[in-house]
């Protein structure tokens, strides 16, 4: 019975081992792609100096 009791447990730990892996890889796929496109949208976004500028002129 306490055979049972130690298999179940190992495959609970190695169950929760690989979920928090793929919990932190996703994250950090989500982190990446989230970087990636903050960099895109610095990119295009217009800039205030010369918005400024060329409401003057």
């Amino acid at each position: 019975m306490a055979e049972i009791i130690a298999s179940i447990a190992a495959l609970v730990l190695i169950g929760t081992t690989f979920y928090a892996l793929g919990c932190a890889i996703r994250a950090r796929d989500k982190e990446r792609r989230e970087v990636a496109l903050n960099a895109v949208i610095l990119e295009f976004k217009p800039r205030q100096g010369h918005q400024i500028h060329s409401r003057r002129g």
